[in-house]
């Protein structure tokens, strides 16, 4: 009985460490797997070591010029997830969403973190407002100094100070925390999310 019950504890153990290494990149890599020598495919969120998991990625594949998103839902660390968008943008890596993919919340400010921008149709870029603890992004006035960080984020990304300003409070009033708002067509190219 108790050979048995150690070969099912092994068996366990190694088909749970088998399903999260992914061919032994999950933990290291994270959400982002590679495509060829210049192409990354980002697929899930981010958790708190998404920047650790951009800069392995970097390091190993130092040629990489072009992040293609799937279905992103998006981030669990705001803070984490800029300092990941910064690597990519400092980096000048572009940015992809293919037609099937989906972008929510976080992604889509990690999405805007490229140095180039583009978009197949069908894509989706969901967004809403953020939540700290008991607090949201709408309780707080216009030009409260809780959205700074935010607004400087966009100016970063190479948005004016009026079009940071505009798409930030467009889309912490589009949706709050617990949904998410798929902007249209319209939406998109109005506030500038493609650059070609």
């Amino acid at each position: 009985m108790k050979t048995l019950f150690n070969l099912i504890l092994i068996h366990s153990i190694l088909v749970v460490n088998l399903a999260c290494k992914k061919d032994g990149t999950s933990f290291k890599y994270g959400p982002f797997s590679i495509q060829n020598d210049t192409t990354a495919i980002m697929n899930g969120d981010m958790g708190n070591r998404i920047e650790k998991q951009l800069n392995n990625l970097m390091e190993d594949y130092p040629n990489i010029k072009l992040l293609h998103f799937g279905e992103c839902p998006g981030s669990k660390n705001d803070e984490a997830m800029m300092d990941a968008a910064k690597i990519l943008r400092n980096n000048g890596i572009n940015t992809h969403l293919p037609s099937n993919a989906i972008v929510e919340s976080g992604a889509v400010d990690l999405f805007l973190s490229g140095n180039i921008r583009t978009r197949d149709p069908g894509s989706k870029i969901g967004v809403h407002s953020w939540s700290s603890g008991n607090s949201s992004a709408t309780d707080y006035s216009l030009g409260h100094e809780e959205h700074q960080p935010y607004i400087n984020f966009y100016i970063f990304c190479g948005f004016s100070n009026e079009q940071a300003k505009e798409f930030y409070y467009f889309t912490i009033n589009s949706a709050g925390p617990n949904d998410i708002y798929y902007m249209t067509e319209e939406e998109i190219n109005e506030y500038n999310l493609i650059t070609q």
